[in-house]
């Protein structure tokens, strides 16, 4: 198995619910993690709160992945501060509960851009530092919204189909430098993480279940190479 210690990773949507799960996970085991999202306040409570009640060194820094310039900022971070990025993962999505025929061009707009262009944006951002060092891991938070159609989810099926499909496309362009694409497509998610195990909802899955399953993608030896992954609560 491979090990995330003295790795470099990037988490977007990193303030909460799934990224935040995932950093969490990654820093235990050792790696230097940088979370970003849009919201400077939530970052910094998140990183305050990982150092306070866990004792882990992670960072953060604000950006919105649709905008190209920040999207290059936040690298520009990453590299000047660790030298390289090893890993990311493009986590931050959204949804919006409208039926394709009543569903307006912004907020069309809001969730493509948000899934798609963001994952494509941060994807395109990291290669030059992943090629450079012939290694590296972009895996995307997909869903079951990326495999199968749902009402009044079309923008978010739409977007999370292009992501696989983004992914797969790259994965083939990156091989010969070393560098891994995978895409997680998980059902639903009990998002914030409940307080006690009876608060549970049954056939949900939970965000220390995505964050191992990020572990175990990433920890696979470099001759393997796994199909996009599902995960469905039970």
């Amino acid at each position: 198995m491979e090990s995330v210690n003295g790795k470099v990773a990037i988490v977007t949507g990193g303030g909460s619910g799934i990224g935040l799960a995932t950093a969490k996970a990654l820093a235990e085991q050792g790696a230097i993690v940088v979370i970003s999202s849009r919201d400077l306040t939530k970052l910094e409570q998140t990183v305050s709160k990982l150092k306070n009640d866990y004792g882990l060194s992670v960072h953060c820094y604000a950006a919105d992945i649709r905008i190209k310039q920040q999207v290059q900022a936040l690298k520009d971070y990453v590299i000047t501060q660790f030298g390289r990025v090893d890993i990311l993962v493009n986590n931050s999505g959204l949804g919006v509960g409208e039926s394709i025929e009543h569903c307006s061009e912004e907020d069309w707009d809001l969730v493509v851009d948000t899934c798609t262009k963001g994952t494509f944006l941060m994807s395109q951002a990291v290669l030059p530092s992943m090629k450079s060092n012939q290694s590296g891991f972009i895996l995307n938070i997909a869903s079951q919204a990326a495999k199968n159609g749902y009402a009044n989810a079309g923008p978010y099926c739409a977007a999370k189909f292009a992501v696989l499909g983004l992914a797969a496309a790259l994965q083939e362009e990156v091989r010969e430098h070393g560098i891994r694409v995978h895409s997680l497509c998980p059902g639903l998610v009990q998002v914030p993480a409940p307080d006690c195990e009876s608060d549970i909802k049954p056939g949900w899955l939970q965000v220390s279940d995505l964050a191992e399953a990020v572990l175990f993608v990433l920890k696979q030896p470099a001759r393997v190479h796994l199909e996009n992954i599902g995960l469905y609560g039970f």
